[in-house]
């Protein structure tokens, strides 16, 4: 095809480009050169980041397996530590109330034991920093349960041995229930430390 163009070379626009037009006037042997070199770095880089996550990942797995072997002795480790803050705890209470306060249990707990009166039985005795708490049950043939606790609390009020270190000896609860045919009625009596 002929093409006929009046314009002087160096004015005319021409849709296709050129290298020269746009100011790159290396060799296609250096553009190919750089290309390559880049390819190449990339590719290095990426290598180079794949190995990296793989160490990371074998070292996490590595880990991880060293975990899973010290799991179980950490677990035991954690229950020993929490059973010793418990007891640490509890022996912190009998010691602030057996050595700073200098209560001589001994002759309360005699007390209650000899004031208890027939068919009245403690199941769990309670001493924390404020108060003492006993629960317990009565049973009558006559239907006196009510009264027997009355005497209870009444007797313990009268001995001065025991009331010495209490501020007040109440009745927090009492409920009547049945247990196999036979009226049983549970109490909670709560007597505070001064």
């Amino acid at each position: 095809m002929i093409d006929i163009n009046l314009i002087p070379a160096a004015l005319r626009k021409n849709g296709q480009r050129d290298a020269n037009a746009v100011g790159l006037n290396y060799p296609k042997e250096v553009l190919w050169g750089v290309g390559t070199v880049l390819v190449l770095l990339l590719a290095t880089v990426h290598l180079i980041l794949g190995a990296l996550w793989y160490m990371g990942n074998s070292h996490l797995a590595k880990n991880n397996a060293e975990w899973q072997r010290v799991l179980p002795d950490k677990t035991t480790m954690d229950s020993m530590k929490k059973e010793s803050t418990d007891l640490t705890k509890k022996i912190g209470v009998i010691t602030d109330m057996t050595v700073q306060k200098t209560v001589l249990w001994s002759p309360k707990f005699n007390a209650i034991s000899d004031n208890l009166p027939k068919g009245l039985w403690l199941r769990k005795m309670v001493l924390d920093k404020t108060s003492l708490t006993m629960e317990g049950s009565v049973v009558s043939k006559n239907q006196t349960e009510i009264n027997n606790v009355g005497a209870f609390i009444f007797a313990l009020k009268q001995n001065a041995d025991f009331m010495k270190d209490f501020s007040s000896l109440e009745v927090n609860s009492i409920q009547r229930g049945k247990n196999n045919a036979v009226d049983v009625t549970d109490f909670t009596v709560m007597a505070k430390l001064k």
